[in-house]
């Protein structure tokens, strides 16, 4: 009987369940507990969504070159890995030339750490896989600025390299391509809200004039990061949402406003996009479903 349950609930028939699940998961949005995040999910619900990437610069050896950004797997006792598996494999599915995961891979202790490595190596990608940290990579020592939180940071930064996994934390790479003269510039920011974040050195020696995507987990600080020469942020954070939603939460928080929630900004003749993210979402609205985004690289005067 246990082992009848386990197999329905891994081939789920997603025609006949529905109703059900529907059901479920919008009480559960009512009472907060969306964040559990465990059973599989229906890959129609997930929003996979695709747009151009136009930059300045950009060599014709790129045009075509696919970027899929992930972001906030939140990999912790209530989003397992088996949610997250499915992930990998319809990112691959995909073809991506470069992977970017914008920050806030676990919620928890360090044994997340390792295990999140695991899942996020099975990613293939011929550019590889790159990673940036959010404030939940921190716990909730990093604020505090104690050592505790800067110690969770490169653990989790150890266990990521040694799968293979590229991490940027205020820090640049190029990207190189056949026959390409010149590269294509990434530069990956720490977390802004626990105080790791460090443009100043993740821009250093970067060559303005080279086509530059920003990797920043937070879109908050976007107008004070315009200094910079990047000309795409890509975030994560916000879960598609703002701060407070319903009556408890304006009541608790009743001045807080997210200028960039999801999806695309122009900000200043410069290009933000706000990726949604994997867990944690209220994936019964339609705003908040899981997100992969597919950034197809373009010149600029070809958009």
């Amino acid at each position: 009987m246990v082992e009848e349950f386990k197999n329905y609930l891994k081939q789920p028939h997603w025609r006949r369940q529905h109703k059900w699940r529907r059901a479920i998961w919008t009480t559960m949005s009512r009472v907060g507990l969306t964040g559990v995040h465990a059973l599989p999910m229906n890959r129609r619900w997930i929003d996979i969504h695709r747009r151009k990437m136009p930059l300045k610069n950009l060599d014709p050896a790129f045009a075509g070159m696919r970027i899929i950004q992930i972001s906030d797997l939140h990999y912790s006792p209530v989003v397992w890995a088996r949610y997250l598996r499915q992930y990998m494999s319809w990112v691959n599915e995909l073809e991506p030339d470069l992977v970017v995961v914008t920050g806030d891979l676990i919620t928890g202790g360090y044994r997340f750490a390792e295990k999140v490595s695991s899942i996020l190596s099975h990613l293939k990608a011929p550019h590889g896989v790159i990673c940036t940290f959010g404030n939940h990579d921190y716990s909730m020592y990093g604020r505090n600025g104690s050592g505790e939180g800067k110690r969770r940071g490169n653990h989790l930064a150890k266990c990521l390299s040694n799968r293979g996994l590229i991490v940027l934390r205020n820090e640049s790479m190029q990207v190189k391509a056949s026959g390409a003269k010149k590269p294509l510039v990434i530069v990956g920011l720490d977390d802004e809200w626990s105080g790791h974040i460090d443009p100043e050195k993740g821009f250093a020696g970067v060559d303005a004039n080279l086509p530059i995507v920003c990797l920043n987990h937070n879109p908050v600080n976007v107008k004070e990061l315009m200094e910079y020469p990047w000309q795409w942020m890509l975030s994560g954070h916000t879960h598609g949402r703002q701060v407070a939603t319903g009556r408890l939460g304006r009541r608790l928080y009743p001045h807080r406003y997210r200028h960039y929630t999801h999806g695309y900004y122009a900000v200043a003749g410069r290009h933000l996009y706000v990726n949604r993210g994997l867990s944690y979402g209220q994936r019964v609205l339609d705003w908040c479903r899981p997100e992969v985004t597919v950034f197809k690289l373009v010149p600029e005067s070809a958009a």
